[in-house]
């Protein structure tokens, strides 16, 4: 019996070959082994598309992209693959390990390797260990600046055996000490042989995704084109993202994350006022190719089941993706309801799908800086601003001016949070900054914008902060490794301690700003020296990027110094 089921894996294994053949052919690079006989290439081939499917299902990219991303080679510190995707500002890593026997399962030199070869990157260290690696190294650096990146790390195989426990304590660690201060900074994902197939059968046919969905207090629009909407449990749309992933949004424009901003704000509201959620979010809207009703629930409109056939979500990917994101953190989702709306096109006409998409992706949503916009300090601080020469913007779509006439309300806002004294302000002002336009009635935003904030005051510290920013690039670009990932993401904190020194001092003049341009790049060097020393003793495997988002661990950085 067990030669049988031997036998079947092996075929199905040989499958999963041909397959990866069919997408692959002519979109994986073998130039390094051209020169071998096809038996010899063969397995390379097998071992590269096999990353390169992980890529194609995980982060929905299309199988050129997948083929091109692949780095599998004598120096690729166990990374056989890596994608950048800017829009979700996400690092997806991956090792592949094809085995001819799937009881032959992964081994602990694999993870070891590819672990040390993520962190290694994490911290900006290049070697001959990772030089395959150099021509994703500079958008790697890029991604690595950017404080709400995030990483994704898969080991894909053709193992029909589970990790062994020793292997998933070493993952577990790995994850834990990543995620020791940002909780969702680093996923880890094992694809097997199961995985592997399904990921295959899915780029075998066009999309088909069918969902139930429970609606309450729904309703059914018949003409000119049918649609039905109401409400649905978050818990449920949470599933259905768990289950599809971004096969769910087949024909979304923007996919999950557009601003990261808007999906923090949605997280949020998930963990702190679940019960809320449905009077504070837009809702979702999708497609189909068609909907019927199930018998139970009968006539009433207080609950209802439907069936959708070749479900896409078009509007709402960046609220169920951070739906997601808000219940991996532990956010109780129970009371947590969503709007939909789901329009079936039998029966629309031709083009009508790609204009409804268009259409629900390029309304204007409101988000924060909206609200501050019609705030009365704002326009009192443009006047203000006029009067002095100078340009304030601190409306959507408005131009930013140029540094030397002007700044706009984001920078204003950054500095007035770093030079407020509240260093729980300085960290937000980094991490989350829509958080501080949230509400103009109340705190954070009325302490650092009210009736004495002054545009003197505000082009004063942007100045400074522009001063350090560009002291602190001028220092980065001399650094390497860890030491200048700190220098960059430590920019907020170094601005905090500095205003607090220039008023320790005396200093802090409004009215002369070039007076204190030579201290601000003292005490900018000093400190940059001093916190880095703190933050490699303190932190020495974190990631820099996740220090500085978080405030206990800068706090401790701000007692050390």
């Amino acid at each position: 019996m067990s030669g049988t089921i031997d036998d079947s894996a092996l075929r199905l294994i040989n499958t999963i070959a041909t397959r990866l053949h069919d997408i692959f052919d002519g979109r994986i690079n073998l130039t390094d082994v051209a020169s071998k006989s096809q038996a010899h290439v063969e397995p390379f081939f097998r071992t590269r598309a096999l990353a390169a499917l992980a890529l194609l299902n995980e982060s929905g990219v299309s199988a050129e992209i997948a083929g091109s991303s692949i780095t599998d080679s004598g120096n690729d510190d166990g990374i056989d693959g890596i994608f950048i995707d800017r829009n979700e500002n996400k690092i997806y890593f991956v090792q592949s390990k094809w085995r001819n026997s799937p009881k032959k399962g992964v081994e602990l030199q694999d993870f070891v390797r590819f672990r040390d070869g993520v962190r290694a990157i994490l911290a900006l260290n290049w070697s001959a260990d990772n030089s395959s690696l150099a021509p994703f190294k500079e958008q790697l650096e890029e991604a690595l600046r950017n404080i709400d990146t995030r990483v994704m790390m898969i080991l894909v195989h053709t193992s029909a055996q589970d990790i062994a426990k020793n292997i998933q304590s070493k993952i577990d660690e790995f994850v834990k000490s990543q995620n020791k201060y940002v909780s969702d900074f680093l996923e880890f994902k094992s694809l097997g042989l199961s995985d592997v197939v399904q990921a295959a059968r899915f780029q075998a046919r066009p999309e088909n995704i069918t969902v139930d969905v429970l609606l309450e207090n729904w309703g059914i629009v018949r003409e000119p084109y049918k649609a039905i909407y109401g409400s649905v449990a978050a818990l449920d749309v949470v599933r259905w993202h768990d289950e599809h992933g971004k096969r769910l949004f087949a024909e979304n424009l923007r996919y999950t994350i557009e601003k990261s901003s808007i999906n923090e704000g949605i997280i949020q509201t998930a963990e702190n006022l679940p019960h809320h959620f449905w009077y504070f979010n837009n809702g979702i809207t999708a497609i189909c190719e068609g909907f019927d009703k199930q018998p139970i629930g009968g006539n009433s409109t207080e609950t209802g089941v439907f069936s959708i056939r070749r479900v896409s979500v078009i509007n709402g990917a960046q609220t169920i993706g951070s739906l997601a994101r808000a219940r991996n953190k532990g956010a109780g989702l129970e009371t947590a309801r969503v709007q939909i709306r789901i329009i079936s096109l039998d029966g629309t006409p031709d083009g009508f799908s790609m204009s409804v998409t268009n259409a629900n992706n390029t309304q204007n949503n409101l988000s924060p800086i909206d609200f501050v916009a019609s705030d009365a300090t704002q326009e009192r601080l443009r006047k203000e601003a006029a009067i002095l020469g100078l340009i304030y913007t601190f409306r959507r779509g408005d131009t930013e001016p140029d540094q030397d006439v002007g700044f706009d309300i984001r920078s204003a806002t950054i500095a007035a949070a770093c030079a407020c004294g509240d260093l729980r302000l300085a960290v937000a002002s980094k991490r989350y900054i829509s958080g501080l336009w949230e509400n103009t009635s109340k705190e954070p935003y009325t302490k650092l914008f009210n009736a004495d904030t002054t545009a003197k005051y505000l082009w004063y510290i942007v100045r400074v902060m522009r001063r350090v920013d560009d002291r602190l690039m001028q220092k980065s670009n001399s650094l390497s490794g860890k030491e200048k990932l700190i220098a960059i993401h430590g920019n907020r904190f170094i601005l905090y301690y500095l205003f607090n020194n220039l008023k320790t001092n005396n200093m802090f003049v409004i009215d002369d700003f070039e007076s204190v341009a030579g201290k601000i790049d003292s005490v900018t060097d000093d400190t940059l020296i001093r916190m880095t020393e703190k933050v490699i003793k303190l932190f020495p495997e974190a990631y820099a990027g996740n220090i500085f988002k978080n405030n206990e661990r800068q706090q401790q950085i701000l007692a050390q110094i």
